[in-house]
C-alpha cells in the first residue's frame, strides 16, 4: 500500500517530496496528515512522534514507542476539516481509549460521508502558543506563504501575515514582526519568550528559494499547517494539511 512506502516515526524516506510524489502519482486529491508530516519532517519541521494504524488495526499492542496520552486522527485521501466532523480525539489515557475513539471517529466519518484510509496516532505536543502557516496561489502574484495567530484564534485575532514566495531571511523576519502577537512571542507579561529562529526557518523551509511549497507549487495547490506550536525548544506542527492539484 502507498503508506508502506513512508517510514514510521521520525525516520524519514530519502527525498523530501517523495510523500508529496506517491499522494500525486496515486491520484490523491491531498495528503493525508500521515503523508504531509513525513514531508514536513524531511525540510526540518518537527512533529509528535506518532505512528500510522489501518482502518481496521487496533491499538492494542501497537503503539510501542509511544507515550501517553496520545491524540488519535482520522486519515483520509480527501480535504478534511476534522475537528468539524469529531474526526480526532486528545489526551486518550490509553490504547484502550485509542480504540474506543477509533469506532467513534469511524462512525463519525462515515456519518459525514468521507472515506477513511486510516489513523494516526500521536503523542500529545507540548504546550506553546499556537500559530497557523499556509500557503496559497493568488491568480495574478503567484504561490505566497502567510503566518498568522493560530488554532481556535485564527479568525477571532485576524492577525494574518502574506508574502510573495519565494521569501528570503529578510522578508520572514518582517513577516514575524508585522503580526499584532509579537510581544506575546517576545515574552510579554512574564511570558518565556518563544524560539523565533526556528519559526523563521520553519517559513523559509516552506516559501523560502528552496521551500517545499516553492519548489513544488507544480503539484501542491495550497497547505495548512494549523496550529504550529512555538515555545522556548522550537516549532512543532501538530496539524498539517496539503491539498494537491489535479494529476494529467
Amino acid at each position: 500500500m502507498l503508506h508502506d512506502r513512508l517510514t514510521k516515526g521520525h525516520t524519514p524516506d530519502d527525498r523530501a517530496d517523495v510523500a508529496l510524489d506517491l499522494a500525486w502519482n496515486a491520484g490523491q486529491s491531498a495528503c493525508d496528515e500521515y503523508q504531509a508530516k513525513a514531508l514536513l519532517r524531511r525540510i526540518g519541521i518537527p512533529t509528535p512522534k506518532g505512528i500510522r494504524l489501518s482502518a481496521s488495526q487496533s491499538a492494542k499492542g501497537a503503539l510501542g514507542g509511544l507515550e501517553s496520552p496520545f491524540a488519535l486522527k482520522a486519515l483520509s485521501d480527501n480535504p478534511i476539516h476534522k475537528s468539524d466532523i469529531g474526526a480526532i480525539c486528545l489526551s486518550l489515557p490509553s490504547e484502550e481509549a485509542v480504540d474506543d475513539a477509533r469506532a467513534e471517529i469511524a462512525a463519525r466519518m462515515a456519518d459525514a460521508g468521507q472515506t477513511l484510509s486510516g489513523f494516526l496516532v500521536e503523542e500529545m505536543a507540548d504546550s506553546g502558543l499556537e500559530l497557523i502557516i499556509g500557503g496559497i496561489h493568488d491568480p495574478k502574484l503567484g504561490p505566497m506563504i502567510m503566518i498568522g495567530a493560530g488554532g481556535i484564534f485564527t479568525e477571532v485575532l485576524n492577525d494574518t501575515i502574506f508574502g510573495l514566495c519565494p521569501i528570503s531571511s529578510f522578508d520572514a523576519i518582517e513577516m514575524i514582526e508585522s503580526l499584532k502577537i509579537l510581544p506575546i512571542l517576545k515574552g510579554a507579561r512574564g511570558r518565556a519568550p518563544v524560539d523565533l529562529t526556528a519559526l523563521e526557518s520553519a517559513l523559509l523551509a516552506l516559501g523560502g528559494e528552496t521551500g517545499l511549497f516553492w519548489q513544488r507549487a507544480d503539484r501542491i495547490a495550497e497547505f495548512d499547517i494549523n496550529p504550529v506550536i512555538v515555545n522556548a525548544k522550537g516549532v512543532t506542527a501538530v496539524d498539517a494539511r496539503f491539498v494537491l492539484k489535479a494529476s494529467t
